[in-house]
């Protein structure tokens, strides 16, 4: 009998451990965190920031929902960089080496709500930028080497709140931008070189109207002090 119940207990085991090895082949990288990376379950949060990072981390854990990558050395975004944390919400590029920001390198984060790109050294985004994070809420491109923004980002941005291109090298910047963010609270404009001219009288009109109706904060540039009549703007 006490062979009966040791032979019993053992197939019991071994039942156990197929079972819990059938669980981890049906949740692959749940335990998994990336070399020089600190992952915190308890908050969702993956902290990879001063390591070095020549690129995006492999294998990053599928709970992520905040992702702190700045302070490193990524330069480039291949396409869906981020699949793999489709729940993201906050993601933090900040002191990276970016120059561009593709569209496609952010497919697949329809939870994504603060973008942090400050810092780098940027050079243009694409005009189609809203179509990957229509969700967005807060998109900081601070301190990098923009010198133009695209008219349009090729849809209206219904969600974003706070939108900040302070310290960069823009000389215009079209109203029709600002106008797609229709829900924007916080403009941040301030130390770029504008021109002042006909073309930015349509940005000090929509900054007026901004202030006007009390809508939000902004940091005042060079349009304030444009010139109050111009042909070419009605």
């Amino acid at each position: 009998m006490l062979n009966e119940g040791l032979c019993c207990g053992a197939w019991a085991m071994k039942g156990t451990l197929l079972l819990v090895s059938s669980v981890g082949l049906l949740l692959p990288g749940v335990g998994s965190c990336p070399m020089k990376c600190l992952c915190h379950p308890s908050s969702n949060s993956v902290d990879c920031s001063g390591q070095g990072l020549s690129k995006v981390p492999r294998d990053l854990p599928p709970w992520t929902v905040t992702l702190l990558l700045q302070d490193n050395r990524i330069h480039w975004l291949p396409a869906l960089a981020f699949q793999s944390v489709s729940l993201l919400s906050t993601l933090n590029l900040s002191n990276n080496s970016l120059s561009n920001l593709a569209a496609e390198a952010f497919y697949g984060l329809p939870h994504l709500r603060v973008l942090n790109v400050t810092q780098n050294s940027l050079l243009s985004i694409e005009s189609s930028f809203a179509h990957a994070l229509p969700g967005l809420r807060e998109l900081d491109l601070s301190s990098n080497s923009l010198r133009i923004l695209p008219t349009s980002l090729g849809k209206p941005w219904e969600n974003l709140t706070v939108f900040a291109v302070q310290q960069n090298h823009l000389l215009h910047l079209d109203r029709e931008l600002l106008e797609a963010m229709p829900k924007v609270r916080l403009v941040l404009l301030k130390d770029n070189p504008w021109i002042c001219d006909c073309h930015l009288l349509g940005l000090k009109l929509w900054l007026e109207r901004f202030t006007f109706q009390g809508f939000g904060t902004l940091t005042s540039p060079a349009a304030w002090f444009c010139p109050a009549r111009c042909p070419e703007v009605s």
